[in-house]
C-alpha cells in the first residue's frame, strides 16, 4: 500500500518514512506541492498524509486543491498540525476523506488513521 508524506523537513520526513515503512507501507516523501500533483498522475496512492509546514498557506491550500480536483477527491488526507483553529478549520469543511489531526500524533494514531481509509474505510464512506 502506497503513501505519501507531504513534508519539507527532511528529518521528519525520513521519520515517518522509517515508522511507516516498518509496517510494510510502501512511503513516498514530497517535498513541493507541484511534485505531489505530478507523482499523483504518475502513481495514486492509497493515502496521503500532508503536514502543517509543507507549503505557505499551512498545508490546507494543499487539502483543498486534493479535494476540489475530481481525479484526487476520492484519495483519503490525513492533515497534521499544531494549530488547533486550522484544525478546526478543517473540520468546519467537512470535505469527504480528510482526518484533521493535532500534532504531535502518536504513531498508534497515526496507524490507525491509515487503517481506518485503507482496511476499514467502507465504514466511514457514506453510501
Amino acid at each position: 500500500m502506497k503513501i505519501f508524506i507531504c513534508e519539507q523537513d527532511q528529518t521528519k520526513a525520513r521519520s515517518l518514512e522509517a515508522i511507516l515503512g516498518h509496517y510494510s507501507y510502501k512511503v513516498v516523501t514530497v517535498q513541493k506541492s507541484n511534485d505531489l500533483f505530478k507523482k499523483i498522475t504518475q502513481q495514486t496512492p492509497a493515502v496521503i498524509i500532508v503536514n502543517e509546514g509543507f507549503s505557505d498557506q499551512f498545508g490546507i491550500e494543499t487539502v483543498n486543491r486534493l479535494k476540489n480536483d475530481p481525479e484526487t477527491s476520492k484519495i483519503p488526507v490525513i492533515y497534521i498540525g499544531k494549530d488547533q483553529q486550522l484544525i478546526s478549520q478543517l473540520h468546519a469543511n467537512r470535505h469527504n476523506f480528510v482526518e484533521a489531526v493535532q500534532e504531535p500524533v502518536r504513531i498508534k494514531s497515526l496507524k490507525h488513521y491509515i487503517d481506518r481509509w485503507t482496511t476499514l474505510r467502507s465504514l466511514y464512506v457514506k453510501h
